[in-house]
């Protein structure tokens, strides 16, 4: 089943196309490194696929159901009512940059916030999905913790663990270490690690390319606005076949 389909997208800002008719999609159980230069496209179509940005035209789908579709003969794209965006909102996590925890919140609230708010569990229930991802993220002793007393790497452990806490049948990364120093990045990268294991259906864009080569299924290099090539993830790091994608991970 395709989790995410996205066909023709397009999106400018101004005078800029960014996003230049992008086609893509992604299976259930699959991990799916974006990687490319800075300016090429991959964190919009990240925020495009996440309604943190809308597309001028094309078609989305998160989970079966339709997020935005271009009617034909029309050259704008009509988005699904409230209700429904409500309802495929809760179908997708999306793990930030710069970890997005609310700062005047503990650890625990963070979690639970949409939980007991959004999703009407109890409090009870809400604390019992908590425990269980904060041991599953290595920080059971951080739940009455706030932000500012945790290190980078801790932050963003929380902030996956809060995009975990509604169950989603899709999680999106926007290079989820880009923010840490190297020494903190390793732990990060182990929790993906082990969501990949778990088959948790996953799209990251990074930078880390040994890590999108060992994890990733697939990986797809972006530039200009254009996916440019896409393959298997040893085969585009080892053996890339395009001249742009070559001169890219010369780099690397």
């Amino acid at each position: 089943m395709k989790l995410l389909e996205m066909k023709d997208v397009k999106k400018s800002f101004g005078d800029l196309q960014v996003l230049k008719g992008i086609d893509l999609s992604v299976e259930q159980g699959e991990v799916v490194a974006i990687i490319g230069p800075s300016g090429g496209g991959k964190s919009t179509l990240l925020r495009c696929a996440t309604t943190l940005e809308t597309i001028d035209s094309g078609f989305i789908s998160i989970g079966g159901d339709t997020l935005v579709s271009t009617p034909a003969g029309s050259d704008k794209a009509h988005y699904a009512d409230k209700h429904q965006m409500t309802e495929i909102r809760s179908k997708f996590g999306l793990v930030f940059q710069n970890f997005n925890l609310f700062p005047h919140f503990s650890v625990r609230r963070n979690i639970t916030e949409a939980l007991v708010s959004v999703h009407k569990k109890s409090k009870e229930e809400a604390n019992s999905i908590c425990d269980e991802l904060l041991a599953k993220m290595g920080l059971s002793e951080k739940g009455d913790s706030y932000p500012c007393n945790l290190s980078g790497g801790q932050q963003q452990r929380v902030s996956i663990a809060r995009a975990l806490a509604t169950n989603p049948e899709i999680l999106f990364f926007d290079e989820p270490t880009s923010a840490l120093d190297p020494e903190l990045t390793a732990g990060v990268l182990k929790v993906i690690r082990d969501l990949a294991e778990e088959k948790m259906t996953m799209v990251i864009v990074t930078h880390e390319m040994s890590f999108a080569r060992d994890v990733a299924d697939r990986i797809i290099f972006m530039d200009g606005g254009v996916i440019v090539e896409q393959g298997p993830a040893s085969e585009v790091i080892n053996n890339p076949k395009n001249d742009r994608t070559k001169e890219f991970l010369a780099g690397y």
